[in-house]
């Protein structure tokens, strides 16, 4: 059968509208500029003959222009099994782990510190879902290792316990590079400028408004320093750290983004960028990050069009995020909008904030179950119609008739596997399993699942000769 698909996507501006956002972003750079705090940064930028004054940067239109016309609209995000491996900008979808969250829940235990140990159990989890593409080293913060040593840990139980593409959390300078030296560990491939891409930040992002860490360009510079992928992004808050009106957030971030794709590229021409944002609503009643509002998916679909449509560049976006406490009602409704604003926006992969609740702050175990499900019914909408003339069904339609059934038509029979399914929610449920007051029946199977992915994982997926060397780096490394 040969599918002709039409395919789901949410569009919010005309192009008109993407054009001014980004003649609003040229003015921004070229008469504002951007705060760059760190040092190698502003070295850099000089050397090229940027216009700095102090550590503000001013970019012109043409400096900008050179810059995208240098940056790729795909790149290969390579996993340790090839077979892994996606396509970012050229057709592939990336669902990773979550970066940064400080607290887990689980449906045993509640809610606690996150730890080392945690953080090997979410990469087991992310490993054996058959919905995220992708994992993460940071899907809940190693608290209890001290931070002098923690993205040698983090690295090490990454490469051990995946072998799909994975994000990584910020280091300093240095540290992002003993990470790069340990991807040449269990890989056997020299990270550099033209060769494989097997590591991305979930976010390098700007510091609104109009400002970038030291950090974050460090970061960049590393990575670009070895060909690795830079994915940008921002945490904007309306009315707090940006404009009020959407519109002039999008500009605003977007002017941000385009700074720090200036400096990817300026280290390496064609150095692998993704677009990516993060920006939400400032909750004005309360003062504080809000994340699960409608207006942070209107957000994040404009920028998405100005990636896609207007850069035709590889686009990032963050779904799943929710402002509740508990697996709850509440959790449901933010988490699906969110994440089906996202889905739906033609992006090409995610910082994903899968299983997170109360503002990024904590990983829910069984969230991240729950929300593979969300993830998987989204991708199938994603995917479309297919309008092919067998997919018509008009043969079907003229042979049965008037009154007749369809259970038993060939079309039926044939293609009934084919459609979407539940896997922890249900559509078959029994009273007797889920009683009214009974509020935790998806919970607990979603609980039986990450536990059954942890039971069944392998203890490493590394060959023993690169475990022990990787062993051998982190002890020369720690302090």
């Amino acid at each position: 059968m040969s599918e002709i698909m039409r395919n789901v996507k949410i569009s919010m501006f005309e192009d008109a509208d993407l054009q001014r956002v980004h003649e609003y972003s040229l003015k921004i750079l070229a008469e504002n500029g951007v705060k760059i705090s760190g040092k190698r940064a502003l070295e850099i930028f000089k050397k090229h003959g940027f216009r700095v004054d102090g550590n503000q940067v001013y970019m012109t239109e043409a400096q900008v222009r050179a810059a995208l016309e240098t940056a790729p609209s795909h790149f290969v995000f390579h996993g340790l099994n090839p077979e892994r491996s996606l396509d970012l900008g050229g057709g592939d979808y990336g669902v990773p782990g979550p970066i940064g969250p400080v607290n887990v829940q689980d449906l045993d235990g509640g809610i606690r510190r996150g730890t080392l140990q945690d953080v090997v159990n979410l990469i087991k989890i992310y490993q054996g879902s058959d919905v995220m593409t992708m994992n993460s080293n940071n899907g809940v913060e190693a608290n209890d290792v001290d931070v002098k040593n923690r993205h040698l840990e983090i690295m090490r139980a990454i490469l051990n316990h995946t072998d799909k593409p994975f994000y990584t959390k910020l280091f300093s300078y240095e540290q992002m590079h003993q990470a790069m030296d340990m991807i040449e560990i269990a890989t056997g491939e020299k990270l550099q400028p033209g060769g494989k891409i097997y590591l991305s930040p979930g976010s390098a992002p700007s510091m609104s408004p109009l400002s970038y860490s030291s950090e974050v360009t460090d970061n960049i510079v590393a990575l670009a320093e070895r060909g690795q992928a830079v994915t940008m992004g921002t945490a904007t808050s309306t009315g707090v750290t940006g404009p009020i009106q959407i519109f002039g957030t999008i500009t605003l971030q977007n002017a941000e983004v385009l700074a720090g794709i200036v400096l990817a590229q300026l280290v390496n021409p064609g150095n692998a960028v993704g677009y990516g944002v993060g920006a939400c609503p400032g909750n004005m009643r309360g003062a504080k990050y809000c994340c699960g509002s409608p207006g942070r998916v209107m957000l994040q679909v404009g920028s998405m069009e100005m990636a896609k449509r207007f850069y035709h560049l590889p686009a990032r976006t963050i779904p799943y995020s929710t402002d509740a406490l508990n697996v709850d009602i509440q959790c449901g409704i933010e988490s699906y909008e969110g994440t089906m604003g996202n889905i739906l926006t033609n992006a090409d992969y995610q910082l994903s904030e899968i299983g997170t609740l109360d503002g990024l702050m904590t990983t829910s175990y069984e969230k991240t179950i729950i929300d593979e499900e969300i993830t998987s019914r989204l991708l199938y909408i994603r995917n479309g119609i297919d309008v092919s003339e067998e997919a018509s069904g008009l043969e079907s339609i003229l042979e049965i008739g008037s009154g007749g059934e369809y259970i038993t038509s060939d079309d039926t029979l044939d293609y009934m596997h084919d459609a979407w399914y539940a896997k922890y929610t249900s559509w078959n449920i029994k009273s007797e399993d889920n009683p009214p007051g009974d509020n935790d029946y998806v919970l607990r199977r979603a609980n039986a699942e990450w536990k059954r992915r942890l039971e069944e994982a392998p203890e490493t997926l590394l060959d023993a000769e690169a475990a022990k060397e990787l062993d051998t780096y982190v002890a020369k490394h720690s302090k």
